[in-house]
Order: structure tokens, then C-alpha cells, then sequence
């Protein structure tokens, strides 16, 4: 994406405008359409709004989606690396904010799309990109071959006590039944915090040897895997603290033996 004098001018103003948030937007037809932020978090993450993006994209094919990283810099974050895959489009970010000395400071990058796939162990959070549900697909995917279906979500769906519980209606949708022991690549359903649904989901990984990835090594046969909010993904003791926000341990339908 060539980035004219006047586009940059555009989405810097619109970058200073929505800081210290992110702002968002879209390159159509060589013009830039500032977006509404809708995140959850939109000091550190951006969503445009699904209405939107099908407004624009009926003006013409969109040529690439902008946002901006108040204090940071214009390189695309290891989520951005993940999405732009997905949109198979440019990506322009802004660098903005106030340096120590209190002077401010301001730089824009364009980046082409690449097929960047986040490690599972050590992978940064966003939710509904790379939370702990998206952290089992692609464990299953990744060291099983087996892809399981996605869910819409919203951050802090658990907090809401009329919410639909999210786990307990979708594990048998996505292939799993509950079990009462436990074996590698069981899936355990966890209540963390103050919550009205089960809301984190732990691989049981038992070594904590993956296949698909050259790891550390680690002690221990009794091990999870799982991507906390807000942290990186880590492999941890599967002991007292987890077991007792234990609710269910369920197992995918290909991992049941006729026997069992």
C-alpha cells in the first residue's frame, strides 16, 4: 500500500485524535475511513464494528485496514501478525505518543500480509483471537489434526449471570464428552475469579512435550497447558490450586477408546 502525503495526514490526525486508545480505519479506493473502536479494551486492542466493515467494503475493495499503537511503535504485535494472515490485506500502523523528554512523536508503516501462525506455548492474548478456547483449537489442530469449530465471544461474557455459559453449551457441539479420569489432551474446564459460568479451559499435556513445536524442557508428568487472560501462554503444574477450580474434564470423541 503506497501511503500518499495526504493519507498519512489523515490517519495520523485520526491516530492523535482516538489517543491514548487505538484508533482504526480503512483504506478504500485510496481514501481513508476512520472507524469506530469498539474493543473492550480499546487502549490496547482494536475491533471495527462488523456493520461498518460491510458498509465500506460495499464502496470497493478494501486495500488495507489501519490502526494505531498509542506508545508503542508501527510494527505489527504478534496478534496484528496473526490477523493480517486472515485478511490476506495491507496493514498500517501507527507509532504514536509522548516520549520521556515530553516531546511527542508520530511514525506510520505499511506491511504486507504473511501466513504467521502464534507458537502455543509463550503466545500473547487477545481475546477471541488468541484466548485459552483459541489455545485448545489450536493444540487440537496443531498435535492432533483435529479442527474443532469456533464461538463468538466477548470479553468478560462470565461476569454476566444471564449470559449463555459459553463451555457448558458448546464442548458436545465441538466433539467432546465429560469424563471422571484423566489422560493427555483432555480438555479441563476451570471456574477462575469472581464468575457466573466456567470461563478458562486447561490442556491436560502430562510431560508437557509438544510435537508440534520445539519447547523447553520442564519438570514434572502432571502438567497443563493454557493461556491466561491478559498473560502468555505457559505450561504449569496441574496441582491443589487447579483442581480445586476444577468443574469438568472433558475428552474429544476421537480420544475415547471403544473400552473405555
Amino acid at each position: 500500500m503506497r501511503l500518499t502525503k495526504n493519507l498519512k495526514n489523515q490517519i495520523t490526525a485520526h491516530a492523535w485524535e482516538n489517543y491514548p486508545n487505538e484508533c482504526c480505519g480503512v483504506i478504500v479506493g485510496g481514501q481513508y475511513r476512520p472507524c469506530t473502536n469498539i474493543a473492550h479494551d480499546p487502549a490496547n486492542a482494536f475491533e471495527i464494528d462488523p456493520a461498518e466493515w460491510v458498509a465500506l467494503a460495499e464502496l470497493g475493495d478494501i486495500g488495507a485496514i489501519v490502526h494505531s499503537h498509542p506508545n508503542g511503535e508501527p510494527l505489527p504485535s504478534e496478534v496484528d501478525k496473526v490477523q493480517m494472515g486472515l485478511h490476506d490485506v495491507d496493514w498500517v500502523i501507527v507509532g504514536l505518543g509522548i516520549s520521556p523528554t515530553g516531546a511527542e512523536y508520530c511514525d506510520i508503516k505499511s506491511h504486507k500480509p504473511t501466513n504467521y501462525t502464534a507458537p502455543l506455548l509463550g503466545r500473547e492474548y487477545y481475546h477471541g483471537t488468541q484466548d485459552c478456547y483459541s489455545l485448545v483449537c489450536d493444540y487440537y489442530s496443531r498435535e492432533l489434526g483435529l479442527d474443532l469449530p469456533d464461538f463468538a465471544r466477548v470479553d468478560d461474557w462470565w461476569e454476566d449471570e444471564k449470559h449463555e455459559p459459553l463451555y457448558e453449551n458448546n464442548f458436545k457441539k465441538a466433539g467432546f464428552e465429560v469424563v471422571d479420569d484423566l489422560q493427555k489432551h483432555d480438555v479441563i474446564l476451570c471456574r477462575v475469579g469472581r464468575t457466573h459460568h466456567i470461563n478458562h479451559a486447561l490442556v491436560f499435556v502430562g510431560d508437557g512435550k509438544l510435537q508440534s513445536e520445539n519447547t523447553p524442557d520442564c519438570v514434572g508428568d502432571c502438567l497443563v497447558l493454557h493461556h491466561p487472560h491478559g498473560r502468555l501462554s505457559v505450561r504449569e503444574i496441574y496441582g491443589d490450586s487447579w483442581q480445586k477450580r476444577t468443574a469438568l474434564i472433558v475428552r474429544h470423541k476421537e480420544l475415547i477408546s471403544e473400552n473405555h
